[in-house]
């Protein structure tokens, strides 16, 4: 195929209804388009896979699974095969891979976007679905497998809207808009609604006014974001309204950093008095965080792209300069991703 397939990973832990949604999504998708399935099942026994075949109309749908693990871990060397077979059967217009709930999304995502299906896949917005239990099952929150899957998340979905009160609803939406960085949707819904626009949200700008969360719709915006994406090499850049003290910014998901690089830098700024960001160098991936001349560094699950959030000790920070000094610590634009 000439163009890149556009392609989606759905992820969520145990139970969360991805399977359910995966069908509503194939049972809505346009007539004229082909979509393939990828399917990772933990156990020997094709479970998914079979309500799949079974649930969804033949007609432009092809569904292939990788069993006995997880597409992440144990069972990757069989995934670039899995892959190769069902794009070449399927020629489809959209790839969706749904992970295991007990697998780890970060290293797939990794495969999708590296060198290998550079030129055939065109990686979109990742959709993590929860549910009303994660919220109740004591240390959930917590599980690293569970916050891994929300991290590489660019849709957040809450399911099973209808086993959810309004204070669960709450809590939920509360526990998403504090997460970093801002998720491009977040969302309610239930018997699996996915809305077949979340699954671009990773690439196309969106600004239409979130609205309240109301009960008696099937699938409801909570916050969305309005980021516009970067191009490699070109960051763009964000200043918090009303304020010239702050600001942050969007690298493509193809820049890298040279690591040493970044951190002498990081730590030029004397006019800068707390910083925050997500970085991206050819090995790791981690985060930083500066505050009252404290710096930390931790190993990260996200992978969607580099960022920052900086904030000044004075109303004339030459956040152009900043600019550049960050621009100045990439190692690597790569421009075919």
């Amino acid at each position: 195929m000439n163009q890149r397939i556009p392609t989606n990973v759905i992820t969520g832990f145990l139970g969360v209804g991805k399977t359910t949604a995966i069908l509503d999504l194939l049972a809505n998708k346009p007539n004229d388009e082909r979509w393939a399935v990828l399917v990772n099942e933990y156990g020997e026994v094709s479970i998914d896979a079979a309500i799949l075949e079974g649930g969804a109309a033949s007609d432009g749908i092809t569904i292939r699974e990788v069993a006995g693990g997880c597409v992440c871990c144990a069972t990757a060397p069989y995934l670039q095969v899995a892959l190769h077979l069902l794009l070449s059967e399927a020629k489809p217009h959209r790839l969706i891979v749904e992970t295991t709930g007990l697998g780890h999304p970060g290293q797939l995502l990794e495969k999708l976007r590296g060198p290998a299906y550079a030129d055939r896949l065109d990686v979109r917005a990742t959709l993590a679905i929860v549910s009303p239990d994660d919220f109740t099952t004591p240390g959930m929150l917590q599980n690293p497998v569970f916050r891994e899957q929300v991290d590489m998340a660019d849709v957040l979905v809450l399911n099973k809207l209808d086993r959810a009160d309004s204070t669960l609803i709450e809590n939920f939406r509360q526990w998403a808009e504090q997460l970093y960085p801002r998720k491009e949707w977040i969302a309610a819904t239930q018997s699996g609604r996915l809305e077949a626009e979340w699954l671009d949200f990773a690439i196309v700008p969106h600004a239409a006014d979130p609205f309240a969360l109301a009960a008696n719709e099937e699938s409801v915006a909570i916050v969305e974001s309005t980021e516009i994406p970067a191009k490699p090499g070109q960051p763009t850049r964000h200043v918090s309204p009303g304020s010239t003290s702050a600001a942050g910014w969007i690298f493509h998901p193809a820049d890298t950093f040279d690591e040493m690089r970044l951190l002498r830098c990081l730590s030029s700024w004397p006019q800068i008095t707390r910083l925050k960001g997500i970085f991206h160098t050819p090995d790791d991936w981690f985060v930083v965080q500066r505050v009252s001349g404290s710096t930390t560094i931790e190993p990260t699950t996200y992978r969607r792209d580099s960022r920052i959030e900086l904030f000044g000790n004075a109303p004339d920070v030459d956040w152009d300069a900043v600019e550049a000094d960050l621009i100045g610590c990439l190692e690597v634009t790569r421009c075919d991703v």
